[in-house]
């Protein structure tokens, strides 16, 4: 007996020791496939997350950042995911590089904790590898990793799976603290979280398959009352928190932001789009990675697709329902992947840019549960042990031991082929947005995107040709005329652009772009009432928040108001995270010219504003003006103020300074005339 205790010591200590072996070599695995994201730049909206915001770039105004709503909907309240961006760019600034490292790290902890979880379900070290693999190299988790913005995501599910590993591994108080602390946390990073005391208790069930459902619920509610209170009483904190900042819970997004569901009928079919296409990602990523999934929206009611979609749903729900009743240890782990995603199936409209329904970051926490959830039913449907046990099992066909390992291998290679080769797709702008232009070729996004970095980057004529074809591909959608006017505006043709700006407002009416634009070119021509009214009812007090500022500055500086101009201008500068070579800061550049102010000064002359040209050269004074074209126009308004004495003194004044010329002499001929009088 002593010596069978002593070789089961010695086997135990090799399997933990190969346990952990193969630990490493799956962290290594995946961080080795992800290695490459370090060398990536930022892409599509990482530079409005990580740079939009002037307050986002000061460890001083921390807590002013961290209480406002993310850009993109005044619902987004993610304060602690947001706070390990903002700690990134206080350090590392504009360095796209450890923004990359940081995705990846938390990448490999989730993977890390995936593991963790199926050794602790399952005992079985082999099928806790292969689940924790699965994982780290899903296709459908690269945008996850290699998009910066997806870090709300990361998060969420990090928080999310170390709250599941703390109720397996803890007890008592320990357990119920631990598991609250690590379900607020993930509260903090994405709203998405909410669904997670459902989710426990699916999870729960899938670990009691004792008895009937009723029984299993009672008896879970008789040992769980505590930690459900627990949870009840953290969201109740997290509401008080998100309402504390923002002052409300929810409110409804700007117009045009959310989808558009359109009737009931067209509602039920965007659900089962939704699902199906997440479930898809899901089981078969292979012909399906895209960061754009584009539908028309709402479903036509003809669409044909749309109905087999809804119905694959159904079958997907009977499917899993069947699955939790006839095999509960995973079938209530597949419930809850679908609880977790309740939030992101358009049960209410997301908000998203024209024509995306959802998206694979979605994806980033239930597809642990969904892997879970599908290897415990293959642990159970086939004999082949995969594991360290002492007891034997036994022995089957070897053929009904191999195939199903085999179909897993193989499915496995898919996965991680299909990683390999959308990653690099990341890499920078123009092979994402050309990338998503080949994925999702019925979206405007990806040619509009890319004809705006061509504009960027002074490439008109590319920029013209992919214009064009966002506008063939979704005539309805704005961006792609504003981005042919831009283009056409830098070829030479201000009419059509002009045009083409005031028909994407008309098509677009959200459109913030759209309308600025036209405003300036309005402004441009002098039209400078309707530019000001456009900006105050389009642009202004919307993201991003400095451009109605910079509009304005400009319709003022061109109606010779440099005093307002001039106030815009600081505004705007003060709301733009990086303002070098912006329009506004060259405006104030120019505004530091005192000519420039005596120049308005006269403007106002001229109309019989005096007090307009008082505050201007009052302005220019303070600018080390020229003393002679400072002392002239100041002259000229003091007699235009009936103060001729005054007058006559400034220009004596200049005389004595050896300088003369006609206007001087009329001025001071103008002065002793009216003293004379």
């Amino acid at each position: 007996m002593r010596r069978e205790r002593v070789y089961y010591r010695v086997f135990w200590d090799r399997s933990r020791w190969a346990y952990w072996a193969g630990v490493c070599g799956v962290l290594l695995l995946v961080g080795a496939l992800y290695a490459q994201t370090l060398n990536f730049k930022f892409v599509w909206d990482d530079e409005q997350v990580i740079y939009g915001r002037a307050d986002y770039q000061s460890p001083s105004r921390w807590l002013e950042a961290v209480r406002q709503p993310l850009d993109f909907s005044p619902n987004y309240f993610r304060p602690l995911a947001l706070s390990t961006l903002l700690v990134q760019i206080w350090v590392w600034k504009e360095d796209p590089a450890p923004f990359h490292a940081a995705n990846v790290l938390i990448h490999l902890l989730n993977t890390a904790l995936v593991m963790a979880l199926a050794s602790r379900l399952w005992r079985a070290s082999g099928w806790a590898l292969l689940t924790g693999a699965l994982y780290g190299i899903h296709p459908a988790l690269i945008e996850s990793v290699a998009f910066v913005s997806s870090r709300y995501d990361l998060t969420m599910t990090l928080f999310l799976l170390l709250a599941l590993w703390l109720e397996r591994r803890f007890q008592g108080t320990a357990r119920v603290v631990g598991v609250s602390l690590a379900f607020l946390g993930a509260l903090l990073c994405k709203e998405m979280a909410l669904m997670f005391p459902l989710m426990l208790m699916a999870w729960q069930l899938a670990q009691r398959a004792e008895g009937t459902l009723r029984e299993r619920l009672a008896t879970l509610w008789r040992r769980e009352r505590l930690l459900y209170a627990a949870l009840g009483a953290t969201l109740g904190g997290y509401f008080a928190i998100r309402y504390a900042a923002l002052g409300y819970l929810f409110t409804a997004p700007p117009e045009g932001l959310q989808i558009d569901a359109g009737t009931p009928l067209q509602h039920g079919l965007l659900l089962g789009r939704t699902l199906t296409t997440l479930a898809a990602l899901t089981v078969f990523p292979f012909f399906s990675i895209t960061p754009i999934h584009h539908s028309e929206l709402p479903i036509p009611l003809r669409d044909g697709w749309a109905w087999t979609q809804l119905g694959i749903a159904v079958l997907i729900l009977l499917g899993v329902a069947y699955w939790a009743w006839r095999r509960p240890s995973g079938g209530w782990l597949l419930v809850a992947g679908l609880v977790s995603l309740i939030p992101v199936l358009n049960l209410r409209p997301l908000e998203f840019a024209f024509g995306i329904f959802t998206a694979e970051r979605f994806l980033t926490f239930p597809l642990a549960l969904f892997l879970l959830g599908g290897v415990q039913l293959l642990r159970l449907l086939t004999p082949f042990p995969l594991r360290a046990s002492n007891s034997p099992r036994p022995q089957a066909p070897a053929v009904a031991m191999a195939l199903p390992v085999a179909v897993v291998a193989l499915w496995g290679v898919g996965l991680l082929g299909a990683t390999v080769y959308n990653l690099p797709n990341w890499r920078d702008a123009e092979h994402f947005w050309r990338w998503v232009t080949t994925a999702s070729p019925q979206s405007p996004i990806g040619f509009s995107n890319l004809s705006d970095l061509y504009n960027k980057n002074g490439q008109y004529t590319q920029a013209l040709e992919y214009a064009e074809k966002a506008i063939q591909v979704a005539p309805r959608s704005g961006m792609g005329y504003v981005n042919k006017g831009v283009a056409l505006l830098r070829l030479g043709s201000p009419n059509e652009a002009l045009a083409l700006f005031r028909k994407a407002t008309e098509i677009e009416p959200t459109n913030v772009v759209a309308w600025n634009n036209l405003a300036v070119m309005l402004s441009e021509q002098g039209n400078h009432d309707e530019a000001e009214r456009i900006i105050t009812q389009h642009v202004l007090g919307k993201p991003p928040q400095h451009l109605g500022h910079q509009a304005l500055g400009l319709i003022c500086a061109r109606r010779a108001r440099l005093d307002l101009a001039e106030a815009e201008f600081r505004k705007a500068v003060a709301l733009m995270p990086t303002p070098t070579g912006s329009v506004a800061l060259e405006g104030l550049q120019q505004l530091r010219l005192a000519s420039k102010w005596i120049a308005a000064a006269h403007y106002w002359m001229n109309r019989g504003e005096l007090a307009l040209a008082e505050v201007h050269l009052q302005a220019a004074a303070q600018r080390d003006p020229d003393k002679i074209a400072y002392g002239i126009a100041l002259s000229r308004l003091r007699i235009l103020q009936k103060r001729p004495a005054e007058a006559k003194r400034l220009l004596m004044e200049i005389q004595a300074n050896g300088y003369s010329d006609p206007t001087l002499v009329g001025l001071l001929n103008e002065a002793e005339q009216m003293l004379r009088k």
